[in-house]
């Protein structure tokens, strides 16, 4: 008899930068029973999530098509329960106020090291 698996764990991480995106996926390979996909700006990922919502979106904050604030509050709409997290180069007490009103679980400034995004991913991963 197979045990039962626990649900899959879903995160989709956004940047228009290819190079950003799947070296932010190689940072969290490490988390067991994750399925992780990437988007190349916000317009692909709000497709993929009217196709299936995520758990938690990674987005960069500066994108070509829309910007990561304006994507979040799309995803808030659709899904309201998905955990956000905003990378950005740009930080700043007016964007972190933005970010509060479509609550955003957090910023995070770029270059953020491997071991802060993945310490504030674990700790959402494990409260869902």
């Amino acid at each position: 008899m197979m045990s039962a698996q626990l649900p899959c764990k879903r995160i989709l991480i956004v940047d228009d930068e290819e190079r950003i995106a799947l070296g932010l996926r190689d940072i969290l390979k490490i988390f067991p029973d994750c399925e992780i996909a990437v988007a190349n700006g916000g317009e692909q990922a709000l497709r993929f999530f009217e196709q299936c919502p995520f758990n938690l979106l990674i987005t960069d904050y500066q994108m070509e098509d829309m910007d990561g604030l304006f994507l979040a509050s799309r995803v808030r709409q659709l899904h309201p329960q998905t955990v956000i997290i905003v990378l950005t180069g740009h930080y700043s007490d007016a964007l972190r106020e933005r970010a509060n009103q479509v609550s955003v679980h957090c910023v995070l400034s770029k270059p953020a090291s491997v071991v802060e995004i993945r310490a504030a991913v674990s700790e959402i991963l494990n409260r869902l």
